[in-house]
Formats: structure tokens, C-alpha cells, sequence
């Protein structure tokens, strides 16, 4: 990743919550660094895609789960993520 440890380190001290299981995790975080969203969704359609041109005989059922959806709103902003990284992959 050539990411420096002393920023990895930073980064998780700055998201560090008092409540770990409230807050900010899950499609939220997606959604304040939607960097995050694309990257696993790109490396899916990819390997998807992958699995399709290599002339095997499975068949390929991608299925993605948006974790911890608390409102629609959450939901909808994460799949309009998926479906452009879908669109750019194919």
C-alpha cells in the first residue's frame, strides 16, 4: 500500500469512537470516504468479470450486502456507488 505507518496510525486514532457499536461504521463510513464503496465494488464486478471470461462452466451469482443501512437515504447513496462502478467496470 506504501502508506506510512505513522498515517495508518493517525487515521485510526481519528476514527476511534467512544461507542463502537453505534456511529460511524459500516455504509456510513462508505459514505464519508466513498473511496471505500468503489474500491470493494470495482474489485468484485473485476473478479466477476474475471470468472466470467475464463471459460468456465460455473456460473457466477455476485451478490453484494450494504452493511448496517439505518435509512433509505443510506441505502440509496451506496447503490447509486455500485451501480457507476458497475456501469465503468463492464
Amino acid at each position: 500500500l506504501q502508506v506510512p505507518f505513522d498515517r495508518v496510525n493517525e487515521r485510526c486514532a481519528a476514527l476511534r469512537e467512544a461507542n463502537p457499536m453505534l456511529g460511524h461504521r459500516g455504509c456510513r463510513l462508505a459514505i464519508s470516504y466513498p473511496d471505500i464503496c468503489e474500491t470493494q465494488a470495482r474489485a468484485l464486478f473485476e473478479a466477476a468479470d474475471l470468472a466470467l471470461k475464463s471459460g468456465s462452466t460455473e456460473e457466477v451469482n455476485l451478490e453484494i450486502m450494504v452493511p448496517f443501512v439505518g435509512f433509505k437515504a443510506e441505502l440509496d447513496h451506496q447503490v447509486a456507488i455500485i451501480k457507476r462502478v458497475a456501469q465503468e467496470v463492464n
